[in-house]
């Protein structure tokens, strides 16, 4: 056995490798989610009949969403190593993130994908809970071996 490999007693979570393989997807999806909304607000961003507390509040849905996409590939790699900081700082971020659709589709923006985007930073979000909660994956199970030794 090499120093470098994991002693046999320690078990890995890969629910933390489940976790960066979905924040680098979930940042794919986001990033076309800020883009679609930019391009959809642009030209309204930039007419001189807007006023700037108006053009900064059409850009705020798109400006989360491409902060959220930006802050969970930059900790992917962190997440893949299972770094508690990584863990906690990606909850943080994706729980504003959820909380700020919520407050969205209170409002009922009408013909927008608020939706699809709430539903997949839950899905996330409940995935890190449950790693800060302690869920280990694969379960441990002992051996029948390492029962006898007992």
């Amino acid at each position: 056995m090499s120093a470098s490999s994991s002693s046999p007693g320690l078990q890995q979570n890969a629910l933390y490798k489940v976790a960066a393989a979905g924040a680098v997807l979930l940042s794919v999806l986001l990033t076309l989610g800020a883009n679609g909304h930019f391009v959809a607000i642009w030209a309204q961003v930039m007419s001189e009949d807007t006023a700037l507390p108006r053009r900064l509040l059409l850009m705020l849905p798109g400006a989360m969403l491409a902060g959220t996409a930006a802050l969970n590939i930059l900790l992917s790699k962190p997440l893949w190593q299972a770094r508690g900081y990584a863990l906690s700082i990606t909850l943080a971020g994706n729980l504003l993130a959820t909380l700020y659709l919520i407050y969205l589709m209170i409002q009922g923006v009408p013909d927008h994908p608020i939706g699809v985007f709430l539903a997949l930073e839950m899905s996330f979000v409940i995935l890190l809970v449950v790693i800060r909660a302690g869920l280990v994956w694969p379960a441990a199970a002992e051996t029948p071996a390492a029962t006898n030794t007992k």
